[in-house]
């Protein structure tokens, strides 16, 4: 197992490297630059004022050394300094990360406990009004875009009903009781996309497992249903749920710019976006990059999970 991981630990350099080179050409290739988020359109055009600006930044070198030169910081955690409120990069990334992190991480945990029953049930009683009910379920769930959603919610439980605020957000360190009428409207928003998903997923693998060999054998030595069911059968089926799971968790830390935006929730994919139309860039490269690295460490932990759900799965 620990070779297995150092391997996989060795694999991942040269993905970051790519992503960091992708990063930093995608940001160099926006409209605009530093020079005029900085001097502005009309004093940016004064040419002296713009080779002393560039000079400055480093602009004036090719971009592989800029690169080079940025790359160096970055391993040494010095991700440069927001052109906007002039803070370490870093520093505003460490305030953001935890509020995305709480959120995605929360929106899954709320679909799990849900979607795995229900996929199950839905597998055992198949061709029932139970399994009808959750196929329609999930598809309805899939169907709805998450932002839509999320201003339903917004105008049943927060304007109509007034049961919770339509946006903000509070830390669970300072007050969890508050943190959590926070939480729940975009949580909510997460969690019933992410159970439409996962339902149908733990259906079609339950479905694909009780037909298999090892059921019928456990059958005919006599085993409980129940327990050929969840000892047996829906530890195999959820290896393919865990991996879904896994990605659809890497996504939401990358992928909430539209949820945070509309709940005004502080996470990192609203501080890119804010930079984006601020043309703030390093906070855009590093904000990628570090979502970057958060989905590939995902998909790491996710292959070792495997080897604890199934020991059968091959690790090389």
């Amino acid at each position: 197992m620990l070779v297995y991981v150092l391997n996989r630990i060795l694999q991942l350099i040269p993905v970051v490297f790519v992503l960091s080179v992708l990063v930093f050409g995608f940001v160099h290739a926006l409209p605009g630059d530093v020079i005029d988020s900085l001097a502005g359109d009309e004093a940016a055009e004064d040419p002296e004022v713009r080779a002393a600006l560039e000079k400055e930044f480093g602009l004036d070198q090719p971009i592989y050394v800029q690169y080079a030169v940025w790359a160096g910081k970055v391993l040494q955690g010095d991700f440069g300094k927001s052109l906007v409120t002039r803070r370490p990069v870093s520093v505003e990334l460490l305030e953001r990360i935890p509020a995305t992190v709480y959120l995605a991480v929360v929106g899954i945990g709320l679909s799990m406990p849900i979607a795995v029953p229900l996929g199950t049930i839905a597998a055992i009683r198949r061709n029932t009004p139970t399994d009808y009910a959750a196929q329609i379920s999930s598809l309805i769930g899939i169907s709805i875009p998450e932002f839509w959603f999320a201003i339903l919610c917004i105008m049943l439980f927060s304007l109509h009903l007034g049961w919770l605020p339509s946006s903000g957000y509070v830390s669970p360190l300072d007050d969890l009781g508050l943190s959590l009428t926070y939480l729940v409207l975009p949580a909510l928003a997460i969690g019933f996309r992410q159970a439409a998903y996962t339902t149908r997923l733990t259906r079609s693998s339950m479905l694909d497992e009780v037909h298999k060999e090892y059921v019928d054998t456990a059958r005919s030595l006599g085993l409980p249903e129940r327990k050929i069911i969840y000892k047996y059968t829906l530890r195999n089926a959820l290896i393919p749920t865990v991996t879904i799971s896994g990605l659809q968790l890497a996504n939401l830390l990358g992928g909430t710019v539209v949820l945070e935006s509309i709940f005004s929730w502080p996470g990192i994919g609203l501080t890119i976006y804010q930079a984006i139309q601020l043309r703030d860039f390093p906070v855009i490269q590093a904000g990628v990059l570090v979502l970057g690295v958060m989905v590939v460490t995902i998909n790491l932990l996710v292959d070792i999970l495997y080897r604890f759900l199934n020991p059968r799965v091959g690790l090389s």
